[in-house]
């Protein structure tokens, strides 16, 4: 209890120090003009208010750090100067002594049969190694990265920092009592439930705090860019990687923001081989890197290598879907596919927004990304999410943060970089996927047996239901004769209905279905025609 008040006093203090409260009473105002070259006085404003809370939630350690970082990644949610503020929380860390760190290693006395064991609590971790830099080459809110030399190869070595999960499990009840503050602060829309967004932020947090997720995400990367030229992903030593610790190849390479002169051809084929490989961890893979800023992506010069991988996304297939008829929509420049995916994509309803005015909106974002050049995309519907007050789902918001990392580099790199020719080929390539043979004969090995049940039953159970029409019809015929008629007209619509139905529903699947939904619907097509035809000439 006192420790959590004498954390509420050190935060109530800084708040204080960054004058933070006069941002709760002041009206976060989206009415006005504004140029990123030319700034306004509410411009100035709104980004020292910005810079304030970077630097507050950076004095108040690991737990604001990575709150601040999360919310960087909403730009659906968060003003952009806010997004482009917090964004630079990924640097200025302090690093953690390595007499500290060096409690990671506690209780690890096992090793592999090439190396001596010294026993119980005299194991010095420093011993497996052939050399150790125990200055810090990188210092996150999390973790530090040392250089070492195991085994005779270089490689990288991840440690989380000592005592974070009291200070962040204190932090996380003190963030939950908060949230009418931090919502004002940050001029969240009322549509936004902070609730679920501290509760995503707590998983993100468990997961990161056990560097043995990285350790997997690793490996997955690594099988899915198996065989893929210019791409690397550092491969893990798994002896005595554990849940705080992860040892790695270290990847030698220039970050994005440090290059030095390189020839114009050469700078956009690095541009080119960034935004293809990234198209195809969203598109093809469903699992991309969540985090890819220009420290995080390092030139090469047979290509590029693909660093820290604490924080990664995946989307399922309905997402990857929606979000490539999204692409296609732009790319064929037709605003009704845009606007149904974005609709499906947003879980909005029509009646809950200005229809000719969104699609107004829609076509402008259409018109941008197929003919601006040197200009940055990908955060146009985090504008539109704020414009029109749409909470867009957490796994779309995270993926366009990302997507406008990828992008930023690119530009970098490529003053002319267009997003959406990269993009072409990766669309056409996932729908002739998406429908050639191959995955048929996939689909139809894995839910073939299902769907022939499903067929094999269904005159049996249209046979059932005319039995119990017909049981129910004799029934009532002895109780009342007169009726029989009148019975045995309702039987043979019924019947007819029914197959009509299976008709009508599986012509409209054969004809507007995607992916496998056309076969199954030429399979009941087929079925309910044969079924009319029995009926037909069974009919008295």
């Amino acid at each position: 209890m006192f420790k959590k008040l004498r954390r509420y006093i050190t935060i109530f203090r800084v708040f204080f120090k960054y004058d933070l409260f006069t941002i709760i009473y002041s009206e976060v105002n989206d009415y006005y003009v504004s140029n990123r070259r030319n700034l306004c006085v509410v411009d100035i404003r709104v980004r020292k208010n910005a810079e304030n809370l970077r630097m507050a939630l950076e004095e108040l350690g690991p737990t604001f750090v990575k709150l601040g970082q999360m919310l960087s990644k909403r730009p659906d949610i968060v003003p952009a100067v806010y997004v482009e503020e917090l964004s630079h929380l990924q640097d200025n860390v302090r690093s953690v002594d390595f007499g500290l760190m060096k409690a990671a290693f506690d209780g690890l006395s096992c090793s592999p049969s090439n190396v001596a064991d010294s026993g119980g609590n005299d194991f010095d971790i420093l011993a497996i190694f052939d050399e150790f830099n125990t200055i810090p080459i990188a210092c996150a809110s999390i973790a530090q990265v040392y250089e070492a030399v195991y085994d005779g190869k270089r490689v990288a070595v991840k440690i989380t920092k000592p005592n974070l999960i009291n200070t962040i499990n204190q932090d996380l009840a003190i963030l939950d009592d908060l949230k009418p503050f931090i919502v004002r602060a940050l001029g969240l829309g009322s549509n936004f439930d902070m609730a679920a967004f501290l509760f995503e932020f707590k998983d993100v947090l468990n997961r990161e705090l056990d560097l043995r997720n990285e350790a997997r995400n690793l490996k997955r990367f690594r099988d899915n860019f198996e065989g893929v030229e210019g791409i690397h992903v550092p491969r893990v030593y798994d002896d005595f990687s554990n849940e705080n610790i992860l040892i790695m190849d270290y990847m030698e390479g220039i970050p994005i923001r440090k290059l030095s002169q390189i020839p114009a051809e050469k700078r956009k084929w690095y541009a080119k081989l960034i935004s293809t490989s990234y198209l195809k961890q969203v598109y093809i893979d469903g699992f991309y890197h969540a985090d890819p800023h220009s420290s995080n992506i390092l030139i090469q010069k047979d290509g590029i290598a693909y660093i820290d991988f604490g924080a990664v996304g995946a989307i399922d297939d309905e997402l990857r879907r929606n979000m490539l008829n999204l692409f296609y929509g732009i790319y064929k420049k037709k605003v009704d596919i845009v606007f149904e995916a974005f609709l499906k994509i947003s879980g909005i309803n029509k009646e809950d927004i200005d229809v000719r005015r969104f699609k107004i909106d829609l076509d402008d974002i259409i018109s941008k990304q197929n003919y601006s050049v040197g200009e940055r995309q990908s955060d146009n519907y985090a504008t539109l999410g704020l414009k029109y007050n749409l909470s867009l789902p957490s796994e779309f918001s995270t993926l366009e943060r990302a997507l406008i990392l990828i992008e930023a580099n690119c530009l970098e790199l490529d003053p002319k970089f267009n997003l959406l020719e990269d993009a072409k080929p990766v669309i056409m390539q996932v729908f002739v996927k998406r429908y050639s043979p191959f995955e048929a004969a996939e689909y139809l090995q894995l839910e073939g047996d299902r769907y022939l049940d499903i067929i094999k039953n269904l005159p049996q159970g249209v046979n059932d239901v005319i039995e119990t029409i017909r049981g129910y019809r004799i029934e009532k015929l002895e109780k009342k004769s007169s009726e029989i008629k009148r019975y045995r007209t309702i039987d043979t619509i019924f019947k007819y209905v029914f197959l009509l139905g299976i008709l009508m529903s599986s012509a409209y699947l054969a004809v507007r279905g995607t992916g496998y939904l056309p076969v199954l619907g030429t399979i009941g097509f087929t079925t309910a025609i044969i079924l009319f035809g029995i009926m037909f000439f069974k009919r008295p």
